[in-house]
């Protein structure tokens, strides 16, 4: 089939999420997970008042349309229903509290719940909701996400979208919609889930791109794969001749039948650019989504450590080991968050910057600096509740924190860190991923000797920690460095089977 491998998906989406250019298109599969009915059952009870099944019926819109009709045009009764029905109390969503996670800015949905909404609240940030053209003309300040609410909204039911007569209308009504999301399909790399592309608005919005655009952008949707094994191994030890046997024939034909024309759709679905990402079971999507939301995070490193003297190592093999580590980060794509913090914050930005200037990209997007915060200007009065506030808040934001030397002097006397030991319980509070770096001595040789008593719970450490410890070569130890992030980045999945279990 016309389908591509998950292991591409989460690679290039990722990458997408890094670069601030990924979006997300829901569709009621999504909201299904909390208990929100689909369109099919929504509208079953109003197809039994106008003697219709809706089982029997693919033309959804029509349906709801027949039924406005009996009721001289009045959308009241819909609109109810679709207010009940919408409204209960927001329910846990695996894959969408993990998307809210990520740093994606971009959401469209063509639900009337508030999933979306509750979600990004949960993660503390602003939204900027659109349920309407006149939605448009006005910015909520310092939103972090923007709710496109494509069908509308239940909590505003004159904005619903539903009949023919809606749709009928949609391109008049909408228009600023339409543009919008033209525009975000040229340039933004989507990830439809738990969509049908059975909306002709939305299928006119991508003929008309593919008219316009000569080559489309990618996107992506995850589609649970139809599968004729079951069906096919019950029907073949079925007794000959039986009712259940010719039961069996019939789902056994209908299930081949959909097989070939899920076949057809994703080969379709190419010509928009829409590449099908198949699953076997839909518990199967939260571990996809996680292990995006992994890969992101640990693309953000921080790095810990401060030094008043370098030990074993001299000045410059120091400096040329902090310089090539944020090199090195930058050039495979890393975001590296780092205080100013004296011997070592200095040392990684010059390495880090120059890098960023060779590849020519905003430098926001690959370095954070964070200076302590301090009272009236003076280096010797540190606000304490600010500083942990900043450093909790550093830690959070990245997935791996790599430790570097650490001491500081005490009383005249040089001594192991307290705020790097401090940085190192703070990643311990939010699981984060630890690479001390024992070889530079220090807070990072203390915490090298804890975690090896330990190792069994730091197992991506097993492969590299005898390395890191005794490695002195500037080059060798940042490569041992960048062997140890890779290899943090790519065995997730079998951890995230025990959060999201299939069985």
């Amino acid at each position: 089939m016309d389908d591509i491998s998950k292991e591409i998906f989460i690679r290039d989406y990722e990458k997408a999420v890094f670069q601030e250019s990924a979006a997300i298109f829901a569709g009621a599969g999504l909201s299904q997970n909390s208990g929100f009915v689909n369109w099919k059952e929504l509208l079953r009870e109003l197809a039994r008042e106008i003697k219709l099944d809706v089982d029997k019926e693919s033309d959804l819109i029509s349906l709801a349309q027949y039924f406005v009709n009996g009721r001289s045009g009045s959308k009241h009764e819909l609109l109810t229903l679709i207010l009940q029905k919408f409204s209960h109390n927001y329910v846990k969503n695996d894959p969408m509290d993990i998307l809210a996670s990520m740093p994606i800015k971009t959401y469209w949905t063509t639900n009337y719940d508030n999933i979306i909404e509750k979600c990004i609240e949960k993660q503390n940030k602003e939204y900027d909701l659109k349920i309407s053209d006149s939605n448009f003309s006005t910015t909520k300040e310092n939103s972090d996400v923007t709710i496109y609410k494509f069908h509308g909204d239940s909590r505003n039911p004159e904005s619903i979208v539903l009949t023919k007569d809606d749709y009928s209308s949609f391109h008049s009504t909408h228009q600023l919609f339409i543009n919008a999301l033209t525009g975000q399909l040229l340039t933004k790399t989507f990830l439809f889930i738990g969509y049908s592309f059975n909306d002709p608005d939305f299928l006119q919005i991508l003929s008309s791109i593919r008219a316009i655009a000569k080559n489309v952008r990618t996107h992506y949707c995850l589609t649970k794969r139809i599968d004729s094994s079951e069906i096919e191994k019950k029907y073949l030890n079925t007794p000959d001749n039986t009712s259940e046997k010719k039961k069996l024939k019939v789902e056994y034909d209908n299930c081949l039948y959909e097989m070939e024309k899920q076949r057809h759709i994703v080969k379709d679905l190419k010509r928009f650019g829409i590449n099908t990402v198949f699953v076997d079971d839909h518990k199967e999507i939260p571990i996809l989504i996680a292990q995006i939301q992994k890969k992101n995070a640990t693309r953000r490193i921080f790095i810990a450590g401060s030094c008043r003297d370098y030990g074993a190592w001299t000045e410059h093999d120091a400096a040329i080991l902090m310089s090539k580590l944020g090199e090195g980060l930058i050039k495979k794509d890393y975001h590296i968050s780092t205080g100013l913090i004296e011997g070592v914050g200095p040392q990684v930005v010059s390495g880090a910057l120059h890098a960023i200037a060779e590849k020519n990209v905003d430098l926001s997007k690959y370095l954070s600096i964070k200076t302590l915060p301090l009272i009236k200007g003076k280096a010797d009065h540190i606000d304490t509740e600010a500083k942990k506030m900043y450093q909790d808040d550093m830690i959070k934001k990245v997935g791996i924190v790599i430790f570097l030397f650490g001491n500081n002097f005490y009383d005249g006397q040089l001594q192991v860190s307290k705020g790097v030991l401090g940085d190192y319980s703070r990643a311990l509070e939010h699981n984060k991923y630890i690479i001390p770096v024992g070889a530079t001595g220090y807070a990072a040789k203390f915490i090298s000797g804890k975690i090896e008593l330990n190792i069994n719970n730091f197992h991506y450490l097993k492969k590299f920690i005898s390395r890191l410890n005794t490695e002195t070569d500037p080059d060798m130890l940042v490569n041992t460095i960048l062997e140890t992030i890779e290899y943090i980045r790519d065995f997730e999945y079998d951890n995230l089977l025990e959060f999201f279990p299939l069985s």
